[in-house]
């Protein structure tokens, strides 16, 4: 309901598509071009040096596999020899490098490119044409942000070894600034509690100045533009504005990311003048002329592609992908869409052809037309020609699919970016740097907690499980609404688990089900309200036991106990930090709890962890799940998040046993009334089996519990650990 109010909405200010026979000429293509299929390039792209390849998506497989065929064609025939990602620009340079000293091209490429190309099966055409011809072949990555694991990883390492082999100095505290980055570039949240954003502003423009004073090399070159480019990102996030829900790819927020995009590009070019660039990222980047567009929102959207068309000209070629598909990929799930018939897409369905082409360079592109180029489901009116230089038509369009984690590493030994999109980080840096480096011990009492908090970071490896292994979870989740239940269910699951010292999900196969209370709640799986709970893992995620992090969080000694027949240590938790890097949760909170350690081995045998809700972004990170709940309700708002982590030893090793987690908060119903609820879960683990191991990925998982049928004998006979 709430996206086909947006497009209604938004269809208010759309100006109706002109009534004008639009019959432009068209290029029909095979379905499987040849390269003989392109050569109508040669005339199109004759003074070309800068082609802006676009796509509709980021998560159209066959898309990529085309752009891959065009790519080829203009390498062989017209010369074209640079490939500029939409993807970091240290961490494109990186992967240069890594390739230029003989590493795997599918591996520079994981932990550089963004993972919706890398991670795809349907982008090895393009590694495997990039690795037959990387003799002749140059990367570039034009975007501000950090896009893989070598800008996770290295960025600061070697940018702090630039500054001092060349005497210069950058008056900001290496720690501090990873961490800020890393806030920057995954919580799109500037925070100033080490470092404020006029020092990081102050000190990014000094060393620029700096840099700028020593001769110009390759070197000073891409840490001019990647200094820039961290300018940009911290800007962008210092002066966000309001999140606006709206339907559209892109708004004026990307503004400043925009701009520096193409400043990166330029000045490549610039320092490249011979080179032939093709330019890989999204069509609304690529766009040259937005002054047609008069539509809400979206009209204040400065794409890259205008700064670069204006500079460039006719050397510059921005050639789009369009689609008319009546489905899109949104949020996880397909969604079907109305084609309109005055629409440039409706004209191009109608052909029915597998693929064409259509140039902007004819009258006929003048008329302004309706189209859907800025969002999947909305239209609005611009002139074609002003948009983009050209056009390439998919009748059809195929999801792109990942490449399975275990697949992966089976192929190049490696630990790479997951389906998540999360990084995946080794205890080791490139220079093989290992352990902590305080700047200072805080003292806190007799037992010096944080160094009973170091000793359990360096002991990580031996006291948990590094490899992979199946588990069955057992669990009972109870629902209550003003002390009423209104559902309370049981179920078994198979576990897979790549190890607790990687930072990946663990995947579930839910085997049986039993329903005991089912009175006005019917939650359809493992989503939504039970994401946290199922997919986390404290001894993963949590930050306090992060190296790099650790020290921002406060830690105090409470009196040593037994527990399990065992002398621990006491340490409660807490941070001032309140964003998602720090306390792993999407909304503002306060964050603390307590750890039990092992004397002995430094090992974590029991976890409480604390989540006190402050703050939620908008109104509308309130409306979360609200899936299977009665419809009567608007609204679900968390207050308060407990959850009761233990662990036990087997065979060596410490793995989670039981799982304790308790939600609190308030529903609201379309009369504005509140109604208080809890939510508990009780979850077991055991049978840990790292011998015999059954792997599945996130695909291959049954989470969903409709689809698992109730098994009375099961039940009968099951013994469950819960009661």
């Amino acid at each position: 309901m709430k996206r086909i109010f947006l497009i209604l909405i938004c269809s208010v200010f759309y100006v109706i598509g002109n009534a004008q026979n639009f019959n432009p000429k068209i290029l029909s293509l095979p379905e499987n071009p040849s390269n003989d299929d392109f050569s109508f390039l040669k005339e199109e792209l004759k003074v070309v040096q800068v082609l802006m390849l676009g796509e509709k998506s980021h998560y159209d497989g066959n898309v990529f596999e085309m752009k891959t065929k065009i790519i080829e064609y203009l390498y062989k025939e017209l010369g074209f020899t640079t490939i500029a990602f939409e993807s970091g620009v240290y961490d494109v340079w990186k992967a240069q490098n890594k390739i230029n000293k003989g590493t795997n091209v599918q591996l520079a490429f994981k932990n550089s490119l963004f993972s919706i190309w890398s991670n795809t099966n349907e982008f090895q055409s393009f590694v495997q044409f990039y690795e037959a011809n990387k003799s002749n072949l140059k990367l570039f990555g034009f975007d501000s942000q950090i896009s893989g694991k070598y800008g996770d990883e290295n960025l600061f390492i070697d940018l702090f070894e630039y500054c001092s082999n060349n005497q210069l100095e950058l008056k900001l505290d290496r720690g501090d600034l990873e961490l800020l980055i890393e806030s920057i570039n995954y919580s799109n949240f500037f925070d100033e509690n080490d470092i404020t954003y006029s020092q990081y502003k102050s000190s990014f423009e000094n060393l620029l100045k700096a840099i700028a004073k020593k001769p110009k090399t390759e070197s000073s070159f891409y840490w001019s533009q990647i200094i820039k480019s961290l300018l940009a990102s911290g800007e962008k996030c210092y002066l966000k504005k309001p999140q606006i829900l709206n339907p559209f790819h892109t708004s004026s927020n990307d503004n400043i990311r925009d701009k520096q995009m193409a400043d990166n590009l330029l000045e490549y070019i610039k320092n490249h003048p011979n080179e032939k660039i093709i330019c890989w990222g999204a069509n609304q980047h690529f766009v040259n002329d937005m002054s047609s567009v008069t539509a809400p929102i979206i009209k204040d959207f400065v794409p890259m592609g205008s700064y670069v068309k204006k500079e460039l000209k006719e050397k510059m070629y921005s050639f789009a992908a369009v689609t008319a598909a009546d489905s899109v990929f949104l949020g996880g799930k397909w969604n079907t869409t109305i084609i309109d018939k005055k629409s440039f897409e409706y004209y191009l369905r109608s052909k029915n052809k597998a693929h064409m082409f259509i140039s902007s360079k004819q009258d006929e592109m003048e008329k302004s037309q309706l189209n859907r180029l800025f969002s999947p489901e909305v239209f609005v009116e611009a002139k074609l020609n002003s948009i983009h230089d050209g056009y390439f038509y998919f009748n059809n369009v195929s999801l792109s699919t990942s490449i399975a984690k275990f697949e992966v590493d089976t192929k190049n030994k490696s630990n790479f970016v997951n389906n998540t999109s999360t990084p995946v980080v080794d205890s080791k840096n490139e220079q093989g740097e290992k352990g902590i480096v305080l700047n200072e011990i805080i003292v806190r009492g007799r037992k010096y907690p944080y160094t009973i908090v170091k000793h359990v970071i360096e002991n990580f490896g031996k006291n948990y499980p590094s490899k992979d292994f199946n588990s069955k979870l057992t669990s009972n989740i109870d629902v209550k609404v003003q002390d009423t239940t209104i559902l309370n269910l049981d179920f078994v699951a198979k576990q897979y688990d790549l190890g607790y010292d990687k930072e990946n999900r663990n995947f579930n196969q839910i085997q049986e089900i039993r329903w005991n209370i089912k009175t006005g709640y019917s939650p359809k799986g493992l989503r939504g309200e039970f994401y946290y709970v199922y997919l986390s893992n404290p001894i993963k995620f949590s930050q306090y036991l992060n190296e790099k992090k650790f020290k921002k969080f406060v830690f105090k000694a409470d009196d040593d106990i037994m527990y399990n027949n065992r002398e621990v240590y006491v340490i409660n938790f807490s941070t001032l930090r309140d964003q998602y890097s720090y306390t792993h949760r999407n909304f503002l909170c306060d964050f603390s709890g307590t750890l039990y350690i092992d004397k002995e081995d430094y090992a974590i045998v029991k976890i409480i962890e604390k989540w006190d809700v402050k703050k939620y972004e908008s109104s509308f990170d309130k409306k979360l799940e609200l899936i299977g709940w009665p419809e009567n309700y608007v609204q679900k708002e968390s207050t308060l998040e407990i959850t009761e982590t233990d662990l036990k030893k087997s065979n060596g090793l410490y793995y989670i046993s039981e799982v304790k987690n308790k939600i609190y908060g308030n529903l609201t119903d379309k009369n504005n009334r509140i109604h208080p609820f809890q939510i508990i879960v009780n979850s077991f683990l055991n049978d840990f089996n790292g011998s015999q191991v059954e792997k599945f990925t996130y695909k291959q998982e049954k989470t969903i519990f409709d689809k698992v049928e109730y098994n009375k004998t099961f039940w009968d006979k099951y013994e469950s650990p819960l009661k």
